[in-house]
This record gives C-alpha cells, sequence and structure tokens, in this order.
C-alpha cells in the first residue's frame, strides 16, 4: 500500500503534540480527537478537526519493548516450571542449555521478531543467555537477523551472563564484538552472595564496560529476600570508581519492601547515578514470594511511582514469554498493558504511566523518536477500533499497524 494517507482518532494526550492546541479538547479518559495525516512515511500534518464526528479509532506510537529474552521464548512446552517459583525456572533453565544450539536459538528470536512486528512493536531490547560452553559464532548470526529485520523493528542485543564471564577472554572478545553492533553487556545480582567475590566481579564488568563504551543492563535484585543488596553494594561501588558508565537495573523487585525512609535514599542515589530502571511486573508477580499454602499479600515489583517521584526514568518490560519463567504471553504491547496497569493500580489515563509503557523504553533504547506523535515523526503508528481504554484493553480488537505509513500485513 501506499505511504500516504490521513485518519481521524483518538490519540492519549500525553502522546501527541499538535501545533494548534487552540481549540483541542480531551475527554475525561484523557483521549483527544485529532485528525492526522503523513506522506513519505512522515507525519506531515496533525490537527484537532472540531467539524468531525466523534472518532471510532484510537491510535499509538508503535511500542518500544524494554525487555526481553528471545533465546528461550516459546520453550516452556519442552521446558515447564509448574512449581512456578524463581529457583525452579533457573534449574530449569540450565537443563534447557543443555539441549540448546545455534539453531534453536536462532529460530525462537526469528519467531519471536515476527510475532512481534505484527503486534505493533518498533524496537526490543532483548537479553541471550551467555555463557563459555556457547558457540560465540551465535553472536554473528544475531547481528544479521538484527540487520535482516531492520527495515520493520531495531534490536538491541544484551549479552546476559554469569559476571565471571567478564573477566576472561571470552568476555573480552565477545564485548569487542558488542561494541561494534550497538549492544550491551549483562549480568545478575541477586541475592544471597558473598559480597567480597561479588564486588570484584561487577568491578571487573563495570571497567570493561567503559574500556569499550558500553552500556550494562543488570538483573539486580530480582527476589523476595535481603531488599535492596544488590542496589546498595552497586552504588558504593560506583561511587568508588567514578566511572561513566551507562546502567539500567532490571527488576529491582525487592527494593518495594524497603522501609519508605531508606527507599527514599536510594531513589535519591539513582537520581544521582542516572540509573534508569526497568520494571518487569508479570515475571515478579509470577514467581516471587510464592507460598504454596497462602495467597501472599507483598507482591515484589519495582515501586514505578516512587522511583518516578525522583524522576528516575522506568520502563515497564515484559520480560519472559512462554518459558520457564513465566508460562503465558506472545510479544503483544496490549497484552502487558492491560494486565499490568490494572495490576498496579496505574491510570492509563496519567501520563507517567503511559510514558512507562511508550516514552521511557524509547528513551531506554535511545531511540530518534521518543514515541511522540507530531509533525516530522515517523508515520508508525498501531490503530485499533475504539472510542475508550475498555476498547483498549478488550481482547477481542482489531489492529492495523503502520510502518512508515504503510499497512503492514
Amino acid at each position: 500500500m501506499s505511504n500516504f494517507g490521513s485518519l481521524n482518532v483518538l490519540v492519549p494526550r500525553s502522546l501527541c503534540s499538535v501545533p494548534d492546541e487552540t481549540n483541542l479538547t480531551v475527554n475525561n479518559e484523557g483521549l483527544t480527537p485529532i485528525q492526522i495525516s503523513w506522506e513519505n512515511g512522515l507525519v506531515s500534518d496533525i490537527r484537532y478537526d472540531i467539524h468531525h464526528a466523534k472518532p471510532s479509532k484510537i491510535l499509538f506510537p508503535r511500542f518500544v519493548e524494554a525487555h526481553a529474552h528471545f533465546d528461550k521464548s516459546f520453550t516452556w512446552v519442552d521446558y515447564p516450571n509448574f512449581k512456578s517459583t524463581y529457583e525452579n525456572a533457573l534449574l530449569i533453565n540450565l537443563e534447557e542449555h543443555i539441549t540448546r544450539t545455534s539453531n534453536k536459538v536462532l529460530k525462537r528470536a526469528e519467531d519471536s521478531i515476527n510475532r512481534a512486528i505484527k503486534n505493533g512493536y518498533r524496537a526490543i531490547r532483548t537479553h541471550v543467555d551467555t555463557y563459555i560452553s556457547q558457540d560465540i559464532a551465535i553472536w554473528s548470526e544475531l547481528f544479521n537477523l538484527k540487520k535482516k529485520y531492520s527495515k520493520f523493528v531495531k534490536i538491541q542485543f544484551v549479552a546476559l551472563a554469569p559476571l565471571e564471564y567478564w573477566s576472561t577472554n571470552h568476555g573480552e572478545e565477545l564485548a569487542r564484538m558488542i561494541q561494534r553492533n550497538d549492544g550491551i553487556i549483562g549480568g545478575v545480582i541477586v541475592p544471597p552472595f558473598n559480597k567480597k567475590k561479588l564486588s570484584n566481579l561487577i568491578k571487573t564488568t563495570l571497567l570493561l564496560a567503559d574500556k569499550y563504551k558500553l552500556e550494562v543492563d543488570f538483573h539486580i535484585d530480582e527476589s523476595s529476600q535481603n531488599p535492596g543488596l544488590g542496589i546498595n553494594l552497586l552504588i558504593r561501588i560506583l561511587k568508588k570508581l567514578k566511572i561513566r558508565v551507562p546502567i539500567t537495573c532490571s527488576h529491582l523487585s525487592s527494593i518495594s519492601l524497603l522501609k519508605n525512609y531508606k527507599l527514599r535514599n536510594l531513589c535519591k542515589e539513582l537520581a544521582a547515578k542516572n540509573i534508569k530502571v526497568i520494571a518487569l511486573p508479570l515475571t515478579n508477580f509470577w514467581l516471587l514470594n510464592r507460598d504454596e499454602f497462602n495467597t501472599p499479600l507483598k507482591r515484589p515489583v519495582a515501586p514505578i511511582k516512587q522511583l518516578q517521584n525522583y524522576f528516575i526514568d522506568v520502563s515497564i518490560g515484559s520480560d519472559n514469554v512462554q518459558d520457564s519463567w513465566y508460562p503465558f504471553g506472545n510479544f503483544d504491547p496490549f497484552y502487558l498493558m492491560t494486565i499490568v496497569l490494572p495490576m498496579l493500580q496505574l491510570n492509563p489515563w496519567d501520563r507517567l504511566a503511559i510514558s512507562a509503557l511508550c516514552n521511557a523504553p524509547a528513551r531506554l533504547l535511545n531511540l530518534d523518536w521518543d514515541g511522540i506523535i507530531k509533525e516530522g515523526c515517523p508515520a508508525d503508528f498501531v490503530v485499533i477500533d475504539g472510542i475508550c481504554w475498555a476498547d483498549v484493553f478488550n481482547n477481542d480488537k482489531n489492529r492495523y499497524v503502520f510502518i512508515k505509513g504503510s499497512l503492514y500485513e
């Protein structure tokens, strides 16, 4: 189809910028009616049309996934975790590694990419389990896959390795390869741990990242025990090293269990270090603080509102899709939105709630476009039939994905 057109739609007010706001109206759910036009793949005009009938479609920017795991997606059938605990998920994950091949990982990744594009994603950060026995050649194939789909989606790979890996020759070699392909290095910091040993490993990882000018994305404090133990250790190390390495902390689940004054102090430290946070409620609510005989009242998850109050950029990600860590999902941004917003009592008509799903992930991946619909932005949309947020959360909805102004089919 042609890459020019026009639509009368509703858009969340916080996701659009209209040159003439004089007559702009916003309904009680924070949706505003606009007429949007595009040509040559870019938005050419956006305005409020007071003469048009009430729109029956809602438009979003194509979404950005802040945290995924392509390498293990859709493995639940072969590697189920019926205990549904973090500890058992880890054991089964290691069992899957034994039978893992490059071809299996590449097929899972390609299946994930195609589903994500169809469902409305324009960019994805995905972690890939990394270890010494793994064939390093898999990374060349993954980067080829990234190039293959670059017209439709930007993919950012994170090498998720045991921290010991980054002090080996294998780690140095992969860091150089990651640098050439705009990737990220990562590791896991989850209690219980030996503080002295882990401190040295974290320092080594950060210094390697500094050497190759890489970002680090840590899985940290994904736990219901020892609240904030990992992040406080990381902050102490950063104060001593005095290096400028971009850092993202994924999960930070346990810090929601801190006392208020400790959480406030931690938020100040995170803001001072410009550390970005990815909240991953689906996997955390599923795995953490489980009790076989009781429904737990405390469910650890990154405290999004408290972090945002200190101007910390918080993204919400899906994390796992149909694997031993989380048995559900389908790389669908509307599934994520529909589950997470009610779960965390986030109002979809509030700017900061929508920012965590749309704008913060775009900033996290350092994309050229922050997801605000405005003149000159890419004509990259997801449009659904509907007039209110209840229609957005309806599973039985039609969606239309536009990439550079053309309908994706």
